[in-house]
């Protein structure tokens, strides 16, 4: 199931759960649907009474229609899953020993269970999970070559912004503070990556591959000089990306 689908409504056989523009599904729908509940408000003002802790994960919104009156809506997925596990009946004790199974299986067999996983995604949803996979692999390589060349402290940072300001035309800080406002979620939670396409998981997956090769070539040392190599490499990427420059010999 798709609790976060970005259609405006999410729908199976038991009904209809309302989105928000963000994703963000309607709690009295969540529990109606997926609960079985015949008195949604009901049921949630008593998860409220005895949990408390959740009623700072949800925040009210008024859905377009005519009659429509404020309702929570969740503000993470994660927010979502934690008021699934507290849903009253059969539902959310089910809920809570798939969950068990599911993390006792990350626990014992994460690969496998990321391999199960994988059959079920979507032809997108594969692309995107092959990009950051080799994403991560790569981002280690280059980690790894900072490291060897002498790299400290906050000059891990200033490379990663020589690659995503050439690459993505802003800096970490900016690209976090324009998902928090496009998402709805906090900036210290962001993680670029887990919003970028699957062109610009490639492209920056590409400069940093790149970058790593010419540093090798090089004899610089240090925050300033690795960082200057990189961003002359990443600049030279997005030329060759956007077909603005010829490859020497061609």
């Amino acid at each position: 199931m798709d609790l976060l689908s970005q259609q405006g409504m999410w729908t199976c056989d038991q009904g209809a759960i309302r989105i928000s523009q963000s994703g963000q599904p309607s709690v009295f729908d969540m529990i109606k649907v997926l609960g079985g509940s015949s008195n949604p408000r009901r049921d949630w003002a008593r998860i409220t009474e005895s949990h408390p802790e959740v009623v700072p994960k949800t925040y009210n919104l008024v859905f377009p229609g005519p009659g429509q009156r404020e309702t929570p809506v969740v503000n993470t997925k994660e927010d979502a899953y934690y008021i699934l596990g507290l849903l009253p009946g059969a539902v959310g004790r089910k809920y809570r020993e798939q969950a068990a199974k599911l993390f006792t299986r990350f626990l014992e067999d994460p690969a496998g269970l990321v391999l199960d996983l994988a059959d079920g995604l979507s032809e997108d949803e594969a692309k995107r999970l092959e990009a950051r996979l080799a994403g991560k692999r790569t981002r280690h390589s280059f980690t790894d070559v900072l490291k060897e060349f002498g790299v400290v402290q906050q000059g891990y940072a200033y490379c990663t912004n020589a690659v995503y300001v050439p690459i993505l035309g802003a800096d970490a800080r900016q690209l976090k503070v324009k998902i928090s406002e496009e998402k709805g979620i906090a900036v210290k939670t962001v993680k670029p990556r887990d919003h970028m396409t699957i062109e610009q998981l490639t492209d920056v997956e590409t400069a940093e591959r790149i970058a790593v090769g010419q540093l090798r070539r090089s004899t610089v040392g240090g925050n300033a000089g690795v960082e200057r190599v990189v961003r002359k490499s990443a600049e030279f990427t997005r030329r060759l990306l956007d077909g603005e420059i010829d490859i020497p010999g061609m």
